[in-house]
């Protein structure tokens, strides 16, 4: 009686499964009749019991738009290549599952049957607020979570300053902004004397100038902070006039887009040696700045030509199709690898043991470069920043500067 009551169990429990990953939480990956084979949803080793499921979460646009499908494809590529290999993982692969949970309030319910069935990473694409969610169901008892951005995510706990068991990330924080930029500046030579400028109404922006102001003085660099406020425009003459008369020559502007291109201006129209560095984003509105400086944690990805071809054709030979979009390819890659590793790191079934293999993880392939995990940020040891500078109404890149996330603060 008592293993009939088992077997009825187990076929209960595997009906439950089967009907679940079917109806509710997964879309299709890529068809495998693209190799001229018969079509499979790529579930049957979940059902069965031989690979381990890992839940990929779409970016923001949607599994059948050209990011979505590209993050498909490098998952799927990563996939197969280890599914060809002898004996796999100790006779096991990972399935990568794309689900179809495409606002953060269906998060919670889908986390309780995702843990039901064994769910051990989650890789997120999804940003913003779906990542917020994830980060806070997920941050105590898991499953682990693998932020294919994270810029914005706090992964280090606030109180015991340590990483979160269960909390990744492939981008290093917004504040590595303040470290790149403070390379940038000691690469001058001589070094020269450096104003960092904020509005200190926003509490973000004052942090960053208030990093940058320290890396630049621990690299024996001259640096002054300078509150202004932003859209009066009638206080920069005087500031930046003061600021040249102290021996500064290079603006570090940790203030939005437009404040930044009224400092350049009155720079601009003052003096014809200052330089002018901008903290943010790349935005249209500054193209008129000619010469301004600045840093972007994307650009080495998208300009990348050798690592495009070499991803096309990874991708290419395993699934007969490439990405559409190879920046988010390129990550997408990476993070297939990154879980792979971990998984072949660990012969446990646990969720703390996996998620501690996810933060010891080395030689991850990004496009033509190999990157590891830093187990005391769970965040890659060092990520390149490409240093843009604008001429001719175009943003050139010109130089790399390297970034440790264990330098970087949160």
């Amino acid at each position: 009686m008592t293993r009939y009551l088992e077997a009825m169990s187990k076929i209960r429990l595997l009906s439950f499964l089967t009907a679940f990953l079917l109806l509710f939480c997964l879309t299709p990956g890529i068809s495998s009749a693209a190799k001229g084979q018969p079509q499979d949803d790529g579930l049957s080793g979940v059902r069965e019991g031989w690979a381990w499921p890992v839940v990929v979460v779409s970016p923001p646009e949607g599994w059948e738009s050209p990011r979505g499908r590209s993050v498909k494809a490098a998952m799927r590529a990563a996939e197969r290549e280890i599914s060809t290999q002898r004996d796999a993982i100790r006779g096991r692969e990972v399935t990568f599952m794309f689900s179809s949970v495409s606002q953060p309030a269906e998060l919670k319910e889908r986390l309780t049957t995702w843990r039901a069935m064994g769910v051990r990473v989650i890789v997120s694409f999804g940003g913003g607020e779906m990542d917020d969610v994830l980060l806070s169901l997920c941050s105590s008892k898991g499953p682990a979570v693998v932020f294919a951005g994270g810029e914005d995510l706090a992964v280090i706990d606030g109180v015991t300053g340590a990483a979160n068991p269960y909390l990744f990330a492939l981008d290093l924080p917004y504040f590595a902004r303040a470290n790149a930029l403070a390379e940038v500046a000691a690469a001058e030579r001589p070094p020269k004397g450096v104003a960092v400028m904020t509005d200190m109404m926003s509490a973000k922006l004052a942090k960053g100038a208030g990093l940058s102001t320290g890396f630049l003085t621990s690299r024996g660099i001259s640096a002054v902070d300078m509150s202004v406020t932003a859209y009066r425009q009638d206080q920069f003459n005087s500031q930046v006039r003061n600021a040249e008369a102290w021996g500064v020559e290079i603006f570090t502007c940790w203030l939005d887009a437009m404040a930044t291109l009224s400092i350049w201006r009155t720079i601009h129209i003052s003096s014809r040696t200052s330089a002018v560095y901008y903290a943010g984003n790349q935005h249209r509105i500054l193209l008129d700045a000619e010469g301004l400086i600045l840093v972007d944690k994307e650009v080495l990805l998208a300009r990348n030509e050798e690592g495009r071809r070499l991803l096309e054709i990874k991708v290419r030979d395993i699934l007969n199709i490439g990405p559409e979009d190879h920046v988010i390819a390129a990550k997408a890659f990476a993070l297939a690898k990154w879980v792979i590793s971990a998984h072949i790191k660990t012969a446990s079934d646990g969720m703390l043991p996996l998620a501690r293999a996810l933060s010891d993880v080395s030689e991850i392939p990004l496009m033509d470069e190999n990157i590891s995990i830093d187990p005391r940020t769970h965040r890659p040891v060092s990520r390149g920043f490409g240093v843009l500078r604008i001429e001719n109404r175009e943003f050139r890149s010109f130089g790399r500067v390297e970034v440790f996330s264990s330098e970087v603060s949160e």
